[in-house]
């Protein structure tokens, strides 16, 4: 829920739930950020697709009125130029475009994230299934990632110092940054057909307990950003036509979050709701 899968699909995100208690000063109560943000994947080939993403999000922080708005849009295109079925490996490329001013903007969008520079971001994605080591318990392991690196479009500069506090004053530009996340499922359906069948009712054997972390970093000077840190552990139910998953949200540092947060998410998969229409790619050779 966190990052991006490697896989090029047909299949939806209505909605993701987000909430997360952002950083506050000493003695103060922290802001409620809340966002419901969906997503949409589409083929245009049987390796090549496309994604949307946006959403909505509250801000709320006591004694101050309440901000909300639409988040950026975000447009993903991806393609997936390997895999090696034996060894459970998929890799994919693609680029990540953010457009500025297409959500809340002005000081009302600062305050719930969105940027006034757009931005490009040239990703990579992988995914490594254990199903070839000889441990059979390690098998139904996987592990995927993502990392990549975001090109302003406005570059974050300099414009002077405040008189009255001596920080540095900058424009309305953003920093280059780095991007990245990481995964670890262990999938109990795959536990229970390919490696020992412990007769555990059906709704147990397909939960895959998981854990991700996300990272970012600025990557250019100046900047006005920090390294952040942001860790979710928790389970996904899988079915043929929909999953559901709810992960703990944990605060690798102080300036990602104050306290724990809570991400959730309801997943359609086209490919099996509608295999003749949104189920299939828009080109097929």
């Amino acid at each position: 829920m966190l990052i991006d899968d490697p896989n090029v699909a047909d299949e939806a995100t209505l909605p993701l739930f987000f909430w997360l208690p952002r950083p506050a000063g000493a003695g103060t109560q922290p802001p409620q950020q809340y966002q419901l943000n969906v997503e949409f994947d589409k083929r245009i080939t049987e390796n090549f697709g496309f994604a949307l993403n946006s959403g909505y999000s509250w801000l709320r922080a006591p004694g101050a009125k309440t901000a909300n708005g639409w988040q950026n849009l975000a447009v993903t295109l991806k393609y997936k130029p390997y895999v090696n079925a034996e060894h459970e490996f998929m890799m994919s490329v693609g680029v990540v475009r953010s457009f500025a001013r297409t959500g809340a903007n002005g000081s009302n969008g600062a305050v719930l994230g969105n940027s006034d520079s757009g931005s490009t971001t040239p990703m990579f994605y992988f995914g490594k299934g254990l199903g070839d080591l000889p441990i059979g318990y390690l098998r139904p392991f996987a592990i995927t990632g993502t990392f990549g690196y975001q090109i302003a479009d406005k570059k974050l500069k300099l414009t002077g110092i405040d008189p009255d506090s001596g920080n540095p004053l900058f424009n309305n530009g953003t920093s280059n940054q780095w991007v990245g996340g990481i995964t670890v499922q262990y999938s109990l359906l795959y536990l229970q057909s390919q490696v020992k069948d412990f007769n555990f009712p059906d709704w147990v054997n397909r939960l895959t307990p998981l854990a991700e972390a996300t990272w970012s970093s600025p990557a250019s000077n100046p900047n006005n950003m920090s390294t952040q840190y942001l860790v979710g552990a928790g389970v996904n139910y899988t079915s043929r036509d929909y999953a559901m998953a709810i992960e703990m949200l944990i605060p690798g540092n102080r300036q990602s979050g104050s306290h724990l947060g809570l991400v959730a998410q309801f997943h359609l998969y086209f490919d099996d709701l509608l295999p003749t229409s949104l189920g299939k790619p828009l080109v097929s050779f």
